[in-house]
């Protein structure tokens, strides 16, 4: 009787190493929603800026893109990618509609200077099937001379 005890505590044990290793692979596969690297890069990022009506600037790189479903069908894309800090503002002008800019969201560190991020929301007027209907930028220049894009668009 003894045994049948240590044995199923032994098991107990063996089931409770095999979740907590599950978890941390698939922690470390799907990552931090939270992660300030922003997506993993699991679609292709031409698809996702064309679901989110966004050409990309000509010196586009480092770019990692996701692409997700929500419950009713509706999909949802996130990105990011860098580029010139100087090429922004015509960027951003070269949108069929110009955005709306608006306040950064989240938490900012001590030293956060709001006119060193643009972060920008678009309300497409005339619905696309199979495209975006609305989008949200964050533009942070980065040192030297690039500037980081975020975005994300449903």
């Amino acid at each position: 009787m003894a045994t049948r005890g240590a044995s199923k505590a032994v098991l107990g044990a063996a089931v409770a190493v095999g979740v907590a290793v599950g978890a941390a692979v698939l922690w470390s596969v799907v990552g931090d929603p939270g992660d300030p690297d922003g997506p993993r890069g699991t679609a292709d990022c031409a698809e996702v800026l064309a679901f989110a009506r966004m050409a990309p600037p000509a010196d586009f790189r480092d770019g990692r893109c996701d692409r997700s479903a929500t419950a009713d069908g509706r999909a949802t894309v996130l990105g990011t990618f860098r580029m010139e800090h100087a090429d922004v503002e015509a960027w951003v002008a070269s949108f069929p509609k110009a955005p709306e800019r608006v306040a950064c969201p989240g938490p900012h560190p001590e030293n956060y200077d709001p006119e060193s991020e643009g972060c920008f929301t678009l309300a497409h007027d005339a619905p696309q099937p199979g495209r975006a209907a609305g989008l949200r930028l964050r533009i942070t220049p980065e040192v030297g001379t690039t500037a980081k894009v975020r975005f994300d668009a449903s």
